[in-house]
């Protein structure tokens, strides 16, 4: 189940990318916001940080292929980032919304002593999928009044994308043991998949 789960992952990451690169090529970015893909990569990186530790603890197959799902997740979001710098728009909106981000990362750095706490690390994964996503959504909503450059493939792969990750994050912490980089692993995966049913909502109000 574990390695279904893993190569169904890693198919549907690209099919979340593809149709948004596509977009992206053509111009199509209403909806999009650089922000948010600029601090997803912080947070693949912060994930695949916390998946090695994991694998440190305990050297599984399933946690090997967490690392390689995070890893593959860097390249696709690096891609898009690249492709868009020049398209979608920078706006003040998005350098505050920056600026918020950094002073509640330095808060749970300055909490956590740091971020070798792997908890910490998981709240650094909160700050940085979690809340880009809802701003995402509201960038949607109030800020483009309209998500057509997000495509229907991308917002459904990203449902079948980040619920099989946390089960297979909830899999490797019942089988291997309930360690303290594991929780953090599913603390940020929690929020990824909450936030993302928001963006859901927003996106069939706008429906284009």
């Amino acid at each position: 189940m574990a390695t279904f789960l893993f190569w169904f992952q890693m198919v549907m990451a690209f099919a979340y990318s593809i149709p948004l690169i596509t977009n992206i090529i053509n111009g199509k970015t209403e909806g999009l916001t650089l922000a948010t893909y600029a601090i997803f990569l912080v947070y693949t990186g912060l994930s695949l940080s916390l998946a090695m530790a994991s694998y440190r603890h305990s050297r599984s197959k399933i946690r090997l292929q967490t690392i390689i799902i995070f890893v593959n997740w860097i390249v696709l979001i690096g891609l898009i980032l690249t492709l868009g710098f020049f398209v979608i728009p920078w706006r003040r909106a998005d350098s505050a919304f920056s600026v918020a981000i950094l002073v509640v990362a330095v808060l749970t750095a300055g909490k956590y002593k740091g971020l070798q706490d792997p908890i910490g690390r998981g709240w650094m994964a909160v700050w940085c999928k979690a809340l880009p996503q809802l701003w995402l959504a509201y960038t949607m909503m109030f800020i483009s009044h309209g998500a057509c450059g997000f495509a229907l493939t991308s917002l459904v792969a990203g449902h079948l994308t980040s619920m099989p990750r946390l089960w297979q994050v909830y899999l490797s912490g019942k089988k291997d043991g309930w360690d303290r980089p594991t929780r953090g692993l599913i603390l940020g995966e929690s929020a990824n998949v909450i936030t993302w049913w928001v963006v859901t909502a927003v996106w069939v109000y706008l429906m284009c």
